[in-house]
């Protein structure tokens, strides 16, 4: 993918809606594509958080290791990001994360996502409502899942 194409992705991500056009230029030169086939692991729980990733194309999924066995958290796919809780929390990685299907990525290293939100009040403001959303979204599935 060349860098017109990762802007456009960059653009299209609702977490970086509005964000001046040459803040996503620098962003996507900042950051590095990779690949993955089916199957590959993107990152590892318990892994520090180094990075976060856009991902340009293709699904992941969110798997926790737990005494049971694998547990399948979730999935995303084109336009989402991930990885940035752990980066803005300083923690460990919580789940791995498994590319379910071909994968391109665009890993922002920990210290360029946070020089960026550092930088730039609306891309803080963007990643700050994204979180909130995805806490939303898990209070009302709590909610519905005790209500059953």
């Amino acid at each position: 993918m060349d860098l017109d194409s990762e802007v456009r992705t960059i653009r299209n991500a609702a977490i970086f809606r509005g964000l001046d056009p040459a803040k996503m230029r620098l962003l996507a030169c900042m950051s590095e594509q990779l690949t993955f086939g089916a199957g590959e692991l993107v990152c590892e729980q318990g892994e520090p958080s180094d990075a976060a990733y856009l991902i340009l194309d293709g699904e992941i999924e969110f798997i926790l290791d737990t005494p049971q066995g694998e547990q399948i958290l979730g999935r995303q796919g084109k336009g989402t990001m991930f990885g940035e809780v752990g980066v803005l929390c300083d923690r460990e990685r919580f789940a791995s994360v498994r590319a379910v299907t071909p994968l391109s990525v665009m890993r922002i290293n920990k210290d360029a996502l946070l020089r960026m939100m550092n930088d730039n009040a609306q891309l803080s403001l963007a990643v700050a409502r994204e979180l909130a959303c995805r806490v939303v979204r898990l209070a009302e599935r709590a909610g519905n899942e005790t209500a059953h």
